[in-house]
């Protein structure tokens, strides 16, 4: 097989976990949106600022549950598909694993609810609801080790079915808890049910669909190299905390509960913008990792360009509804929400700097430099506090956003740098200028659909007439010879 048609097979992969993980992140986010919605609706800014934090803290606290052995897994179990027993040892390492830590880091937040509360929100209902939040961290990190599992033998279907599981039972359980009027204690038992009745059917999945079983039996020398890679990338995740949610935790030091909320709806409208490289980095890693070990530089970096392209083009294309329309989204979950308009803006700068970046850190992360990764994080993570802590009291709410957007953005920068020193490998090309001048298309026939139109009716025709624009310029300009060969392949399987 040519390098040509190599490229092509592995950019098939990539393109079909993106696009299976672009319905299942429409579902998630729909999802999130209909539960936002109904939470800031019927329990007000305050008291959805408490599950906000609440469920903050939970997801700040799963990002090391697993000491690292989702990537691991994903890392491995590509890099080995010759050999399943290889597989099955490492999987019963990152089972055993993440049990282990993630009972442990449930029962440490457990009983550090009321010393959070006392120096946070201060709020009589956070420490209970938090002890209740604590009992679904093992469900939710051991979910994530099955997504892993379809993740590392590239399997699309059964990585997207994982990843609609949990928001989907979370939505049905957290809704059916208000109908009865729970407030936010019933809601939080609501979600930890949830997380329980997910792992449950995605493990019963992957048990059906893949032949991989836990084999216990552990190796000494593999077991040294295995968390000689998950160490570094658990301490590199729970850094990431740091640049990624310190933010919302220091609004809670500062701010009040109401603030928490606000702040929390701004940063999940500005989050959309992540669906396109959070797609391609689905199965991105695992065709890395695979290339990278059979030494396939060539084609590695012509993977890396395409997908980079990629997330540029798709990520203007939701910036655009998401800092025209921001207002008028904002006030559906209710007035006091409006005052999140600024913290969109620059969330938006933030996460099109994220997406310029395309899976940049998942590049250093498959080619053997987790800890430069950990690095990465520790260095900008404790930026991000520092400034948090100044510009915060300085700015309020929008103090905090110009920290984290602004760390966000010098962070990614960071990255593609060292991408390109340590692994000569670059992503950007001229022809970039097409999906720029097709956003600037759309985003002047946004505007003008703003200036006749207002609340959801220009939300849903200016952004339909938008897209339409962007495509239209796109194709008016010229797609790329390796986007036209990619739409024939799949094209040839349709017909």
């Amino acid at each position: 097989m040519s390098e040509e048609s190599s490229a092509l097979t592995s950019l098939r992969s990539v393109a079909d976990g993106a696009s299976l993980h672009y319905v299942g992140t429409a579902v998630v986010n729909l999802a999130g949106f209909l539960l936002t919605l109904v939470l800031t609706r019927t329990l007000g800014a305050g008291i959805y600022g408490i599950y906000a934090y609440g469920t903050m803290l939970l997801q700040s606290a799963l990002t090391f549950a697993n000491l690292g052995t989702d990537v691991s897994a994903t890392r491995y179990i590509s890099a080995n598909l010759e050999d399943p027993d290889y597989q099955d040892r490492i999987l019963a390492l990152s089972y055993a694993t993440t049990l282990v830590v993630s009972v442990l880091g449930a029962l440490a937040l457990f009983f550090a609810a009321p010393t959070i509360n006392a120096y946070t929100l201060q709020e009589p209902l956070f420490t209970p609801a938090m002890q209740v939040f604590a009992i679904a961290l093992p469900f939710q990190a051991l979910t994530q080790l099955v997504s892993s599992t379809f993740r590392g033998l590239e399997m699309a279907v059964g990585k997207t079915v994982v990843m609609v599981a949990g928001p989907l039972a979370q939505l049905l359980a957290v809704v059916a808890a208000v109908a009865v009027g729970y407030s936010v204690l019933g809601v939080a038992a609501a979600y930890a049910v949830a997380c329980l009745v997910a792992f449950s059917v995605v493990l019963w999945y992957v048990l059906a669909r893949t032949d991989r079983r836990p084999r216990w039996e552990f190796r000494r020398h593999e077991a040294v190299g295995f968390y000689n890679y998950s160490a570094p990338l658990s301490l590199s995740k729970a850094s990431a905390f740091l640049f990624k949610r310190v933010d919302v935790f220091m609004v809670g030091i500062f701010l009040a509960a109401a603030d928490v909320g606000i702040y929390n709806v701004a940063v999940l409208l500005a989050t959309v913008l992540a669906m396109p490289l959070m797609g391609i980095n689905q199965l991105f890693p695992p065709v890395a990792s695979r290339l990278y070990a059979n030494g396939a530089r060539g084609e590695l970096e012509s993977v890396y360009a395409t997908v980079t392209r990629w997330s540029i083009t798709a990520s203007v294309v939701l910036a655009l509804p998401v800092i025209v329309y921001r207002s008028e989204v904002l006030v559906l979950f209710g007035p006091e929400f409006i005052a999140g308009t600024t913290v969109v803006a620059l969330f938006v700068a933030g996460q099109l700097f994220n997406a310029a970046a395309g899976p940049a850190n998942d590049l250093l992360t498959m080619t053997d430099h987790q800890y430069l990764v950990m690095g990465n994080h520790l260095v900008f993570g404790g930026l991000n506090v520092v400034l948090n802590y100044v510009l915060i009291l300085e700015l309020g709410l929008i103090g905090a956003a110009v920290a984290t957007a602004g760390v966000l953005a010098a962070l990614n920068v960071v990255r593609v740098l060292e991408v390109w020193y340590l692994e000569g490998l670059f992503a950007y090309s001229i022809e970039l200028w097409k999906p720029l001048a097709a956003t600037a298309v759309a985003a002047v026939v946004m505007s003008l659909v703003g200036l006749v139109l207002g609340g959801i009716a220009a939300v849903l025709v200016g952004t339909g007439a938008g897209i339409v624009a962007f495509l239209g310029a796109l194709y008016w300009f010229g797609p790329e010879e390796r986007d036209r060969e990619l739409a024939g392949n799949y094209l040839e399987i349709i017909g």
